[in-house]
């Protein structure tokens, strides 16, 4: 299967290299099995460092000690250094990683491996495996309640959504929603669950306390993943096929505008002062 060459990307702030600090990017090469180190003002590769197979996505460690990359292919989880890019740990017998996240109440690190249609379900720290739950098909993208009682997670290959009990790792129910689900948000009240319907055009609203769609709010083709503004009032969500990223009012739960962004846009970060949107 062949990946697009870049997944996501996280920022890092005044990373030494030479006799200067910069700025950086951390940029996944998926196709390539490595990550690059962008310089924010210069937009230059400043290097590039091989790693495991098929890193997909990141994300920070709740206390920022860390850059948490999944590595998929390689069945681990690379750490890194969130002021050098080094690597310092490598959590290796990690099934799959492809989706990772914690839950708010930072007790539980959660896992999708998509190819093997099964949620992890990890606790403590180290991490130790507290359940694998058979998940079919393709778990792709996940999110969480406030509450950390459920995580939610689209399931690609089923076209559906399934709810997972963060205590007693049992899988609660699961809803169909629309053609790929891919990402999936939760809104800031904590009342709607928002899902980008890859296969299709739109974004699911889902009431999850009812199990209920309660409307489509249609994008562009390929609507696949989303990231917050920052203010509490907007969501961005990125459309693969149709090549635009929407911005989305959490209130209004409608279109607000959508710029054209070429080449299958994934995954999104924002900059501090939200001058620059990296994709």
């Amino acid at each position: 299967m062949k990946f697009p060459l870049i997944l996501s990307l996280i920022f890092l702030s005044h990373l030494a290299h030479g006799a200067a600090a910069a700025d950086v990017a951390i940029v996944l090469n998926s196709g390539e099995s490595s990550i690059s180190l962008v310089n924010r003002t210069t937009y230059e590769e400043i290097e590039r460092i091989n790693v495991g197979r098929e890193p997909h996505h990141l994300m920070a460690t709740p206390d920022d000690q860390y850059l948490i990359v999944a590595e998929s292919a390689s069945n681990d989880l690379l750490f890194l250094d969130p002021k050098t890019g080094a690597v310092k740990l490598r959590l290796t017998n990690v099934s799959d990683p492809y989706q990772i996240g914690f839950s708010p109440n930072k007790k539980y690190f959660v896992a999708n491996s998509l190819r093997l249609s099964r949620v992890d379900i990890y606790g403590g720290t180290p991490f130790h495996v507290l359940k694998h739950i058979d998940a079919p098909k393709m778990p792709s993208h996940l999110t969480f309640d406030r509450n950390s009682q459920f995580v939610f997670v689209t399931l690609q290959g089923a076209d559906e959504v399934a709810a997972i009990d963060l205590k007693t790792q049992e899988m609660k129910w699961k809803m169909p929603v629309g053609k790929q689900p891919a990402g999936i948000w939760m809104t800031p009240d904590d009342q709607y669950l928002l899902v980008g319907i890859m296969g299709e055009d739109n974004v699911a609203v889902i009431d999850w306390r009812a199990q209920k769609i309660v409307k489509t709010i249609v994008t562009a083709k390929g609507a696949h993943n989303f990231l917050p503004m920052g203010d509490g009032r907007r969501v961005l969500v990125s459309n693969r096929v149709g090549n635009t990223v929407s911005i989305l009012d959490y209130k209004a739960l409608s279109v607000l505008e959508s710029f054209a962004v070429p080449g299958g846009p994934d995954c999104m970060e924002l900059s501090k002062d939200g001058k620059e949107l990296w994709v």
